[in-house]
């Protein structure tokens, strides 16, 4: 028999390849102006697009507090298994992302010189910098969008539509950037240009979903939900606080490079910049899908799943993890080359020794990622902005100005791995101060309270997998209701809704396909009755709807939705993150 860890196994799977994508595909695209850039402009016009990250880091610290904010609340209202909330967060969340986009291109337009002199450009690179920015100004407003659409398009499993997006944004990024620069002869402009145009694109392949009519997300004026702004804000500001931080730190370590690492000292750490998110997309990418997925289930209140999903990062994620640092120290010379083609050059052997350090610190990364992502999903906000600033901040900035002095631009390079260390110890810390003590097993490691979730004897957790198993189920569950004290009527009711419902699961949906499909369901005794909860990765089916379209003058067809539907006092169903998951209440 499958265990429910297989269901949450698949799932996990399905969602990572996409937030890896995303993420990726910004240091695809960097990485290609880069090359485009050293090879040809100039070397020096890869430190201006490494001083501009600065702005851009910015900017991601805005769109964080809207993307983190909002899937919280959306995770929170699908466990809570209310989708017109969920809308109504979706429509907040487009609402913000278009005010706040159309406000930041304005600044980055008019007021290059400000932004230049902000990111620290001296007198020669103070024209590239400006002609950058004024570019870059016009893609903002569809990177804004286009971060919030993908992210509901995983709820909706759209999946395909973010591949083709993202595919479609890297094509035409390597091809404007060649056609600007090398055939036009722009330069630096060509580069801004190239970037502004892709994200157009992207955003024009995720929006058509959305008006089609197909979404169950729907944009209405009339269902923003204005009233959870400062929620979401406070639910997402820790993320937009990291963001800021490193922004920050980049500002602070571009004039200790200089310093101490010169001209060739910047190009290379400007390198790491543009590939920096293709080293961690992986460990970024699974710990976004935490945040997803431990936030439904903090909605549900089901710490099984919580600390399956936890277990499953810390183990198999965490392998991936170790593989991919033994590849990434393999091919460090190759990566340098790419941007620095000269391996005699000050500039090569720098970004190589660099790319080599940095890769320690991906395991550390990974872990990192899981504790802030749980700690966000689970509100424990305090904890996020701490990790936030020493994350950030202060864990590389600090190192850095020690070893610099001594070592150079490797003490600047060493400083990452040790500031990934220090920030592993936020998690540990806020625990023992959570509780005033040590944290007696995995509940309080988790930061279980005491009055969350159901008690392990009020709930009964089964897998099925065939008939077989829908008929065993069916008894086990008239004996649980039973032993809870309740009538051998509502024992007999909850045994046969899961019976009826499951049995048309197995027949219907685990044959519609070639597929293997695995179904969940859990029974919690209430306070007022009974809850059933089926969760199944078949193909979308809503039985609600289905026992609304019926005809009563035939009484025999879907016997088994009208019986349901008559004897459940709550009677509902959502299909979200792949999974139909159907509620019914028995009192």
């Amino acid at each position: 028999m499958t265990s429910k860890n297989q269901v949450l196994e698949r799932l996990f799977f399905k969602l990572l390849p996409v937030q890896i994508m995303i993420f990726g595909m910004n240091s695809i695209n960097s990485i290609v102006d880069g090359v485009i850039a050293g090879r040809y402009i100039d070397g020096k016009t890869v430190g201006v697009i490494g001083l501009f990250f600065a702005v851009v880091g910015i900017v991601s610290a805005i769109s964080s507090v809207i993307l983190g904010g909002g899937t919280v609340l959306s995770g929170n209202y699908i466990g809570a298994g209310d989708l017109e909330k969920t809308r109504g967060v979706f429509s907040l969340c487009i609402s913000l992302s278009f005010i706040i986009g159309v406000a930041i291109s304005l600044v980055c337009f008019c007021f290059p010189r400000q932004i230049a002199v902000f990111c620290g450009a001296d007198e020669s690179l103070m024209m590239s910098v400006m002609q950058y920015s004024r570019g870059y100004a016009l893609g903002i407003l569809p990177m804004f969008l286009s971060q919030q659409l993908a992210s509901y398009l995983q709820l909706e499993t759209q999946s395909k539509r973010n591949y083709m997006g993202v595919a479609a944004m890297i094509f035409f990024n390597i091809t404007l950037d060649i056609l600007f620069v090398t055939v036009l002869g722009l330069g630096v402009l060509g580069l801004a240009y190239a970037t502004s145009a892709c994200n157009w694109i992207y955003f024009l392949v995720l929006a058509p979903y959305y008006i089609s009519g197909k979404s169950q997300m729907k944009f209405s004026f009339t269902n923003i939900l204005w009233e959870k702004i400062f929620e979401l804000i406070r639910i997402g500001s820790p993320g937009a606080l990291l963001q800021f931080c490193l922004a920050m730190r980049d500002l602070t370590l571009n004039r200790v490079i200089l310093r101490y690492g010169g001209e060739a000292g910047l190009s290379s750490r400007a390198s790491m910049g543009m590939i920096a998110s293709f080293f961690v997309a992986l460990g970024v990418g699974g710990g976004t899908v935490i945040r997803m997925l431990a936030s439904v289930y903090v909605g549900e209140e089901d710490k099984d799943s919580i600390k399956q999903l936890i277990k499953l990062a810390l183990t198999k994620l965490m392998a991936m993890t170790c593989v991919l640092m033994v590849i990434m120290i393999l091919f460090a010379g190759p990566m340098a080359a790419i941007f620095f083609p000269d391996k005699s050059s000050e500039v090569y052997i720098l970004t190589r020794q660099q790319f080599m350090i940095y890769t320690l610190a991906l395991p550390g990364v990974l872990l990192v990622q899981i504790q802030t992502n749980y700690l966000q999903a689970t509100r424990n906000t305090l904890a996020v902005h701490a990790s936030s600033i020493v994350d950030g901040y202060l864990s590389v900035v600090v190192p850095s100005l020690i070893l610099a002095p001594v070592m150079g631009a490797l003490g600047v390079w060493w400083a990452t791995p040790i500031g990934i260390v220090i920030t592993t110890m936020v998690y540990p810390i806020y625990a023992l101060i959570y509780w005033k003590r040590l944290p007696k097993g995995v509940d309080e490691w988790l930061l279980f309270r005491s009055g969350f979730g159901v008690k392990d004897e009020d709930r009964l957790c089964i897998t099925v997998n065939s008939m077989d198993d829908v008929i065993g189920s069916s008894e086990r569950i008239q004996k649980f209701v039973s032993d809870k004290g309740y009538a051998k009527r509502t024992a007999y009711f909850s045994a046969l809704a899961m019976e009826e419902m499951s049995g048309n699961i197995v027949n219907h949906g685990f044959n519609a396909d070639s597929r293997k499909h695995d179904m969940d369901v859990r029974v919690v005794s209430l306070n007022d009755g009974i809850m059933l909860r089926i969760k199944d990765d078949c193909k979308a089916f809503n039985p609600v709807d289905m026992e609304k379209l019926l005809k009563p003058e035939d009484p025999s067809k879907n016997i088994g939705i009208r019986m349901i539907s008559k004897i459940a006092d709550e009677f509902s169903y959502q299909n979200m993150l792949g999974l139909n998951v159907l509620t019914i209440k028995i009192k």
